[in-house]
């Protein structure tokens, strides 16, 4: 992870907010502490992605804006002087420790300190946090010749010098491109493992883009339970869990797709059902809660119940719930003023909202992040007429990450697809109304 990764996602899609550890259970029976059962699975790293997808982060090329993350860059060497305008980046592996240790450094200070704790939604004192000024991050440094290719340095050993790394460049010997190939390191990195600092190794691919360096960590883990091999990822972000566990069970194919089981929704082995309570980096091993037989369960899964909702309609100020909804489907869409790629989405949800058949499926918007100002301007310009619930505590419930994040529930309550967006979106919806109501 870099601070341009970072930046990118806080600035202009305001979505870096790290998955909140909420329950997303509603019991028919309090279960007491005694007898809550977590199962703590030991877990094994392997070089590759599993059967997840990639998800790659960007370097750019570009320098870092200054702002107060400025105070914390460090001193480096090794840059060969015939690079012109290098620019030096860091590559965070755990960006939580790397604000904590910064901010017991002083190179952060506690108004700034207490804002990342707002905007990343984490509490040093719940995570495994040292003072410890640790090599929580490394550096890599790029050039770009009067032809516009690529050449990097990255610090691999974690020394703060580039002295003795390769040079990497978009172009080989010959001058031909090599955009599109990769290179995977092995880099050298601190972090806590059994309350202890210990070095460490992890993986980072780098591939060259006309955006400016693709990144990504390719390890993924697994753990045995139950004659079951679970998958897990963090995101391929960082080397740690503080953001996200995705569990696969099994293997995921063409025949046999299915949806990664995050943070804090379920899984079902056995005949018993089990939630996702995450990694627990610190002791390498996978965290499952297993819930009583008679658990009622609201998640944010494909099959489950949809978690309630209830707040209060932007424009008309009465109260509405998700249970409003109840006999017909409800497209419930996660969005914002400010967010790209929603409004890019507006105009081809509202021709399709003038077009649906409203005693069969509605739709309600859940603006998060978001100003009345903005959220009125917005839908007085592109003409929105479905209900619209401004609030942040909402998308917190739902572990919203990303926007647009959308849900298609149908008319019992019950969610059955995730994310439906682009060109097929009327057709898809049209698809759920068929196999549902009939022709």
């Amino acid at each position: 992870m870099t601070l341009d990764f970072v930046l990118y996602f806080k600035d202009t899609l305001k979505v870096l907010k790290l998955l909140p550890l909420l329950l997303l259970i509603s019991c028919v029976q309090k279960t007491p502490e005694d007898k809550v059962i977590i199962h703590e699975l030991p877990i094994t790293s392997h070089d590759g992605v599993g059967d997840f997808y990639k998800r790659f982060g960007i370097i750019s090329t570009k320098p870092s804006p200054n702002s107060f993350w400025s105070e914390t860059r460090v001193d480096v060497e090794g840059i060969p002087d015939s690079w012109k305008e290098p620019v030096i980046k860091q590559i965070w592996f755990d960006a939580h420790q790397f604000a904590y240790q910064n901010y017991k450094a002083g190179n952060i200070d506690s108004a700034r300190f207490e804002d990342l704790k707002s905007s990343w939604n984490f509490d040093p004192e719940m995570d495994d946090l040292t003072e410890q000024a640790i090599k929580s991050f490394t550096h890599i440094v790029i050039t770009k010749d009067e032809s516009g290719n690529l050449s990097y340095r990255i610090d691999t050993d974690n020394d703060l010098s580039f002295e003795d790394e390769k040079t990497f460049s978009s172009v080989n010997e010959t001058g031909l491109k090599n955009s599109s190939d990769s290179k995977v390191h092995t880099l050298n990195y601190q972090s806590l493992r059994n309350d202890s600092v210990t070095d460490l190794k992890t993986k980072l691919e780098i591939r060259f883009n006309k955006f400016g360096l693709m990144n990504y960590h390719p390890v993924y883990y697994t753990a045995q339970f139950q004659d079951s091999t679970i998958q897990i990822s963090n995101g391929f972000q960082s080397t740690e869990f503080r953001s996200a566990t995705s569990l696969l069970i099994g293997k995921r194919d063409s025949l046999h797709p299915q949806q990664p089981i995050e943070l804090n929704e379920y899984l079902r082995l056995n005949d018993r059902t089990f939630q996702n309570l995450g990694v627990d980096a610190n002791k390498m091993v996978l965290r499952l809660k297993e819930l009583p037989e008679d658990t009622v369960l609201f998640s944010t899964q494909i099959g489950f119940p949809a978690k309630p909702i209830t707040g209060n309609e932007f424009t008309s100020r009465q109260e509405i719930s998700l249970n409003d909804y109840i006999g017909k489907f409800v497209f419930l869409d996660f969005w914002g003023s400010w967010c790209a790629p929603c409004i890019d989405e507006l105009p081809m949800h509202v021709e399709t909202y003038n077009a649906i058949d409203k005693s069969k499926i509605d739709f309600l918007g859940v603006a998060g992040s978001d100003t009345e100002e903005g959220l009125s301007k917005t839908l007085k310009e592109f003409n929105v007429q479905w209900n619209q619930i401004l609030s942040n505590e909402i998308p917190n419930q739902y572990g919203i990450t990303g926007y647009p994040t959308s849900y298609l529930i149908d008319p019992d309550g019950i969610i059955v697809a995730k994310n439906l967006r682009g060109p097929n979106f009327p057709d898809t919806l049209d698809h759920y109304l068929k196999n549902y109501f009939g022709n």
